[in-house]
């Protein structure tokens, strides 16, 4: 989604809405950053996969079929064969198996040592089988790092051996080395070809601990960025009653006063964004500033916070705002929205609604309550509650372009969710109308072309962001939706690439860009360039929430390179 329909729908980034635009070619999820893998070369033969069900120890006994005698005895001497070194070194493996069944994990790692201390050097197969079955012991011991150890030594042997592995992998997480570990089940679902289930979901939480893990470190020597000055403009405006438009914000703004609240006001004017929250914390540093000053810079502070990143100081200033006693009606109402937008970001959906219910006890006839609670309930999947809400607003404030827009979006949705084909053809035809009627709004441009997209109608859908973009070629994300729409169309991988290439040019700081063109590189198989990329998205991330996901992608293409190098691997495009 772009800028302009992200900063509206819900002003911090919501990524999995924002790619709703080709979701065939960017489903969110594990398989979506993997691709299907083959081996180059197959000189390191996996050892036979264990046809007991001994819980992950494998056997591979021979079955050795009787001399047949017919009954009859011969006159020769019988000799009694002495078992070759292999044979003795199986009957020990055998033993550990039996043991391991019953529970036994001691007696189990002693009769696999036996057999280790007496197996031949040339047998790689047979030492790498019993290194993964006395691993699988220590694991049920919880003894994770001598597992480890053995399974270092098992696929020392047999690079690809997919159990030692994916134990590795599990071993490897408990201890916290979630680098590793999403290396090696990565290997593990690529030569599996994505048929494991288990191995898939463990893969997912794996790059969710690790994505944590990135966060928590990251977090420690950086600080979020402000998102786009497009994205920062229409988040602005999708408030209809702001309090900063009133009387008093507009007279200080005019003033020739250069500090404080004043100055703050005059960078939001003339674009100045990174300089708002300085100019904030300058005016709340003074003594003599009265209620509605110190309000004001704290919800303005609190929102660039917000916008930044920073929620937790974001939602302390808008909590101040909303507990002290005489603010403004108006004041505390955009204080409750904007808290609510983040407790929503945080999936505190709950609380999202309180804040919400709070500012309709305020004012039952705030439009802009309405059309927040819309928008959240849009972002959850229920159209009907969203056309409810949308409706609502438009009652209330007829003239706020931005309600009419999205709550005809909303009752397209609605009306494909509930297969009323002839109810979504007409809302298709009023989204057109709002193009015609509003030319230079993006909002209705990007709503109209992603239903447009929704119905398949690609070209048209194309057309229009190529339109829009002309009027606002400052907007980068309008190039990347029709990069989207050109791999759904006629599935041109060149005209996509081309495409986000333009628009990072356009806007080096469009976060969205890169994060579908990292996408699209672990897609066509360019590791290397996917993760150079998505390092580049990391310091242009809007949040907690969307870093995470830059970081899932990322260490998704590290280790998918890690195990293709290591093992030998090339992509299958």
């Amino acid at each position: 989604m772009s800028d302009s329909t992200q900063s509206s729908f819900s002003f911090l980034s919501n990524w999995k809405f924002s790619l709703a635009v080709c979701v065939p070619c960017f489903a969110v999820g594990l398989g979506a950053t993997y691709y299907f893998y083959s081996k180059s070369n197959n000189k390191s033969q996996l050892p036979h996969e264990p046809t007991s069900k001994h819980h992950g120890i494998d056997e591979n006994n021979a079955i050795r079929k009787p001399i047949e005698t017919n009954g009859i005895d011969s006159n020769t001497t019988v000799k009694v064969r002495k078992p070759t070194l292999t044979e003795q070194v199986e009957e020990f493996k055998k033993q550990g198996n039996a043991e391991f069944s019953k529970q036994n994990y001691d007696a189990a790692i002693t009769f696999y040592t036996q057999a280790l201390s007496m197996c031949p050097l040339s047998e790689k197969g047979l030492l790498s089988t019993i290194y993964q079955n006395r691993a699988a012991a220590y694991c049920k011991l919880n003894n994770n790092e001598n597992c480890v150890a053995d399974c270092d030594k098992a696929l020392e042997l047999v690079p690809s051996y997919k159990k030692a592995l994916s134990r590795r992998a599990r071993a490897l997480s408990e201890l916290g080395n979630f680098k590793l570990a999403l290396e090696d089940i990565t290997a593990v679902v690529m030569l599996d070809e994505f048929k494991n289930q288990s191995d898939i979901m463990f893969a997912d939480s794996v790059i969710k601990n690790l994505g944590k893990k990135n966060l928590e470190e990251y977090k420690k020597h950086n600080v979020f960025n402000l998102p786009t000055k497009i994205f920062i403009e229409n988040y602005m405006k999708s408030f209809s009653e702001d309090p900063f438009n009133d009387e008093f914000p507009q007279t200080l703004m005019k003033s020739e006063v250069n500090t404080g609240l004043e100055l703050a006001l005059k960078c939001i004017k003339d674009k100045k964004y990174e300089e708002i929250e300085n100019a904030c914390k300058e005016e709340l540093k003074k003594t003599d500033n009265s209620l509605i000053r110190r309000t004001l810079a704290l919800n303005l502070l609190a929102t660039f916070c917000i916008l930044r990143g920073n929620y937790a100081t974001g939602v302390e200033h808008l909590t101040a705002v909303i507990e002290t006693p005489g603010v403004p009606n108006k004041l505390v109402i955009n204080s409750l929205i904007k808290r609510a937008s983040v407790y929503h970001q945080q999936e505190q959906v709950e609380k999202s609604f309180e804040d919400l219910k709070c500012a309709e006890n305020i004012d039952p006839n705030c439009s802009e309550v309405f059309h927040h609670r819309a928008q959240i309930y849009l972002l959850e999947m229920n159209s009907e509650k969203a056309v409810e809400e949308f409706k609502r607003a438009v009652e209330l404030n007829p003239t706020f372009i931005l309600s009419n827009v999205q709550c005809c979006y909303a009752q397209y949705l609605h009306a494909k969710h509930t297969s009323n084909e002839l109810d979504a053809e007409k809302y298709l035809n009023k989204l057109k109308g709002f193009v015609i009627k509003y030319p230079d709004y993006v909002e209705s441009y990007t709503l109209y072309a992603q239903a447009l997209t929704e119905k398949g109608a690609y070209e048209e859908a194309d057309l229009l962001f190529k339109k829009v973009y002309e009027i606002h070629p400052d907007n980068a994300t309008l190039l990347v939706h029709r990069a989207l729409v050109v791999l759904s169309w006629k599935s041109s991988i060149d005209e996509a690439f081309t495409f986000l290439h333009q628009a990072i040019k356009v806007d080096p700081k469009c976060d969205y860009a890169y994060e579908t063109l990292g996408t699209l590189y672990i897609q066509t198989g360019k590791l290397d360039e996917a993760v150079e990329c998505l390092e580049k998205a990391v310091p242009l991330s809007k949040s907690e929430k969307e870093l995470l996901h830059i970081f899932s992608l990322r260490d998704s293409a590290r280790a998918q390179l890690a195990v293709v190098k290591r093992l030998g691997l090339t992509p299958q495009l």
